[in-house]
C-alpha cells in the first residue's frame, strides 16, 4: 500500500493528489458523523424508546425546574403548572418501574410536596385540577416536603480554603445574584483555571468576558435557562473551544477538554468568591431557515466577535452575593449508582 501511494504521488500532479485527499477527508467526516448521528438518535432522549433511565432523566429535569422556582428570592405563586402536571405524570409512571427507589424519584416527590407547602404558606389557592393531582400523588407516595436550603454569604464562602473534599462540596450553582464582582476576581479565576489539563497540552479554550450590563442581557436573551434570575447577572463568561486543535478521531476531545476546563473554572471562581451558575448553550435548530439553521448561535457570535473556528460550549453567569439567600436542593446520586467496578 505504501509503494502504491508513493507511485501515485510521482505520477499524478500535486493538485490532483490534494483534491483526492480533500474528497477522501470529506467522505471520512461524513461517515464518522453519520455514525455519531445514528447512535445519538437511537440512544438519546430523541429516541422513541422508553426505559427507566430516560424516564428518570425527564423527572430530574422537571423537578429541577420546580426547585429553581421554589428557590427564587420572590417565588411567583402558581408558577410552572404545566411542568408540574407533566412531572407528576412521569412520577406516576416511575412508581411502577424497576428504578422506583431512585433518589431522583424520591426527591422529585419531595419537591412536589414542597410546592404544595410553599403555596399553603403563601395562602395561594392552586387550581382545582392541579391540587387534586398533587394530593393524589402524595396520598400514594408519602414524602416529607424538601426544602431549598437557606444560607448566609459567610456560610457560602466559609470553606474556600478548606481541604478539597470540603471545598468541592461547598460549591453550589448560584442564582440569587446581588451586586457586582470585580474583573480582577475573574482574571485571577481564569489564570487559576488555566492549570486544567488538556490533550497534548493544546489548551483549546478561550473565555469571553462580557462586562457591559446591556450586552450581558443581549447574550442572555439568546439562552434558554436564565428566566427568573438573568436580570440579576452582573458579568457573563462565554466559554469556547477551538476546532483547529483537533483531528477527526479527536472530535469529542473538544468537549472533553472544554468540560474539564469549565469545572476547573467553576472551582476557581468559587475560590475567589465569585458566585456563578453554568448555563447550557443549546442553541435551537431552525429548519425553516436552511441558510442560517442556528440563528441564536450566529447572533451570539456577532455580539462578541467570536471567530469561526471557536465552538461555544457554555455560559457562566457571575455576580455578587446577598447576605441571605436560597440554593436549589439538587440531590446527588450515591456512588453505587455511578461507580462500575470491573474485575
Amino acid at each position: 500500500m505504501g509503494f502504491l501511494r508513493r507511485l501515485i504521488r510521482r505520477l499524478l500532479p500535486a493538485a490532483w493528489v490534494r483534491e483526492y485527499r480533500t474528497r477522501a477527508d470529506r467522505k471520512a467526516c461524513e461517515a464518522v458523523f453519520a455514525y455519531d448521528a445514528k447512535r445519538f438518535y437511537d440512544n438519546s432522549m430523541e429516541s422513541a424508546c422508553e426505559d427507566d433511565r430516560r424516564l428518570l432523566t425527564r423527572i430530574s429535569k422537571r423537578a429541577h425546574v420546580l426547585e429553581k422556582g421554589l428557590a427564587m428570592p420572590e417565588m411567583r405563586p402558581g408558577f410552572g403548572q404545566a411542568n408540574l402536571m407533566a412531572l407528576i405524570d412521569d412520577i406516576e409512571k416511575g412508581l411502577g418501574s424497576a428504578e422506583k427507589d431512585s433518589c431522583l424519584l424520591r426527591e422529585a416527590v419531595a419537591a412536589v410536596a414542597e410546592y404544595r407547602t410553599a403555596h399553603e404558606r403563601a395562602r395561594h389557592a392552586l387550581e382545582q385540577a392541579l391540587a387534586a393531582k398533587i394530593e393524589g400523588l402524595l396520598a400514594r407516595y408519602s414524602a416529607a416536603p424538601s426544602e431549598q436550603p437557606e444560607m448566609t454569604r459567610q456560610q457560602y464562602f466559609a470553606h474556600v480554603g478548606a481541604p478539597f473534599d470540603v471545598f468541592s462540596a461547598s460549591r453550589h450553582s448560584f442564582r440569587q445574584f446581588e451586586g457586582a464582582v470585580e474583573v480582577e476576581q475573574i482574571r485571577r479565576a481564569v489564570a487559576l483555571a488555566n492549570q486544567a489539563p488538556s490533550a497534548c497540552n493544546r489548551q483549546p479554550w478561550k473565555v469571553h468576558l462580557v462586562t457591559d450590563r446591556e450586552n450581558v442581557q443581549r447574550c442572555l436573551a439568546l439562552q434558554n435557562g436564565n428566566r427568573g434570575f438573568g436580570h440579576r447577572v452582573d458579568k457573563l463568561l462565554v466559554l469556547t473551544v477551538d476546532q483547529r486543535t483537533v483531528w477527526l478521531p479527536e472530535r469529542r476531545d473538544l468537549y472533553t477538554n472544554g468540560g474539564i476546563y469549565l469545572m476547573n473554572l467553576c472551582y476557581a471562581l468559587h475560590f475567589y468568591q465569585v458566585a456563578h451558575c453554568i448555563l447550557n448553550w443549546s442553541a435551537p435548530y431552525q429548519p425553516a431557515n436552511p441558510r442560517e439553521p442556528f440563528p441564536d448561535d450566529l447572533k451570539l457570535r456577532g455580539l462578541l466577535g467570536i471567530s469561526e473556528p471557536e465552538v461555544v460550549i457554555a455560559m457562566v453567569a457571575c455576580g455578587g452575593v446577598p447576605e441571605v439567600f436560597r440554593l436549589t436542593q439538587s440531590p446527588r446520586l450515591p456512588v453505587d449508582q455511578t461507580l462500575v467496578v470491573h474485575t
